[in-house]
């Protein structure tokens, strides 16, 4: 299904939802986007009379055809023949509630309501609303706003006419009507009371990635989240926030440990640190609500990430030399710790570039899932199993509480073993990454080409 209906309530409460400012976007912007994630390409907007619809540039340049019309007129679809998405524009969904849901209707009935629930008896449907009362005789629907839509059976041109469209569908009900049952109540309807405040919340509570690290999900988290809520209010982009915040609290904090003149200098260095990394979260978390993420923005945190990194490195090799003036040792040692991450960024990156990832943590990942078990060396292995220490989280929160317990060396010889075991790593483990990726390339070609000969 690539077809969408965007349908806004009439009258003054359908024009202050077009404008009303939901997690850092006004919901006209949310819906677009989120149903441009979604994977539609054709978008007809029913607004009411009156609404004057304003997008970002970033909405503007999406990949996807957006036509405005006002009530009374008919939206037109770029399939007339096939199925389309109806979307109210009170509720919004989280992108992958739709996409999950629209993956598994592959055979549907004429009219798909999704939905809490079952009823319990044919020709039900309602919206969610507090005054409705319940009977005996019915399980309560809460619909999600969203309905498959076959032109046959709810005409386009029917949406839109009457006060709201649910007198419309309702009229449906019956044998043509099917209730799909989410698993994840992943919607919120943001024109009742804390309706903007629940979808803040619904939408925040899907930012943690998957591949983020323990500390990063069970501790990070707990500040950013909170920290993030606060800052999509402000307008400041996600690259701001990385400069303003990232950036610059990971290279004053590298300062403070290069000077290390007394306990308190170091663990004020220790506790800005540790923000760094708390705040590196806020840039991607106010990047997946305000549904802007980016390859270019992937790189750019990736390349500022890794210069504070390189300044704290640098910070921790003069701090030390500082402590033990005159022991060449730490020296030297410190300076091939800086080599050792030259390669290991430089073999990171080429491979990052080769594949078109955003992220070094890529490398970690598909050598951990791609590369056959048979082929990896005992260094590869051994990262593999301890790799989450090299994890900015981890490591973060370790410099931390060795700045807080007044041990600089502990954080320098930490430095030293995980900078030249992922050097030696990443170098062992670049020939066998480039056979699997080149296999990997060569397999989806040959699907490809088998697809293609299919009638």
């Amino acid at each position: 299904m690539r077809q969408a209906v965007l349908l806004f309530p009439h009258g003054s409460h359908g024009e202050s939802l077009v404008r009303r400012r939901v997690a850092g976007l006004n919901l006209l912007d949310r819906q677009i986007r989120t149903l441009a994630r979604a994977g539609m390409e054709h978008i007809s907007v029913l607004l009411p009379k009156g609404a004057a619809p304003t997008l970002t540039p970033i909405t503007q340049k999406l990949p996807v055809r957006v036509e405005f019309l006002t009530h009374g007129a008919a939206p037109t679809l770029s399939d007339p023949e096939a199925p389309y998405l109806l979307l109210l524009g009170e509720y919004v969904h989280h992108h992958s509630s739709l996409s999950g849901w629209l993956s598994h209707l592959d055979t549907a009935p004429s009219l798909v309501a999704l939905s809490t629930a079952h009823p319990q008896q044919k020709g039900i449907l309602h919206r969610a609303n507090p005054e409705f009362d319940e009977t005996e005789d019915r399980t309560e629907i809460v619909s999600s706003g969203a309905f498959c839509c076959h032109p046959s059976t709810v005409p386009p041109a029917s949406l839109g006419e009457g006060e709201q469209p649910w007198r419309l569908l309702a009229e449906r009900n019956g044998e043509d009507i099917h209730f799909d049952v989410s698993e994840r109540v992943l919607w919120r309807r943001v024109d009742q009371p804390g309706g903007v405040r629940q979808v803040k919340n619904m939408l925040f509570s899907q930012v943690t990635k998957t591949t983020s690290g323990f500390v990063s999900r069970h501790i990070n988290a707990r500040l950013s989240i909170p920290t993030s809520k606060l800052l999509v209010e402000t307008g400041l982009s996600p690259h701001a926030i990385t400069v303003l915040l990232v950036l610059t609290t990971g290279l004053y904090s590298a300062y403070l440990v290069s000077i290390a003149r007394d306990y308190s200098t170091l663990l004020i260095g220790g506790i800005l640190w540790q923000l760094a990394a708390v705040f590196d979260r806020c840039d991607g978390e106010v990047a997946r609500v305000k549904l802007c993420e980016s390859k270019f923005g992937a790189w750019f945190d990736t390349v500022t990430d890794n210069f504070a990194y390189l300044c704290g490195y640098l910070g921790t090799l003069v701090g030390m030399i500082r402590i033990h003036e005159g022991q060449s040792l730490y020296t030297y040692v410190g300076i091939s710790s800086i080599a050792a991450m030259f390669i290991t960024l430089f073999v990171m990156y080429s491979y990052a570039r080769r594949t078109g990832s955003g992220s070094l943590q890529h490398y970690l990942r598909a050598l951990t899932q791609e590369v056959d078990e048979a082929e990896k060396s005992w260094v590869q292995k051994l990262m593999e199993r301890y790799g989450f220490v090299a994890k900015r989280d981890f490591f973060s929160f370790y410099v931390f509480l060795a700045c807080a317990a007044n041990q600089l060396a502990l954080v320098y010889w930490f430095l030293v073993t995980v900078l030249h075991l992922t050097a030696a790593a990443v170098l062992l483990s670049q020939p066998t990454m480039m056979r699997s990726y080149r296999k990997s390339l060569q397999d989806r070609s040959s699907t490809d080409t088998g697809d293609a000969e299919k009638p």
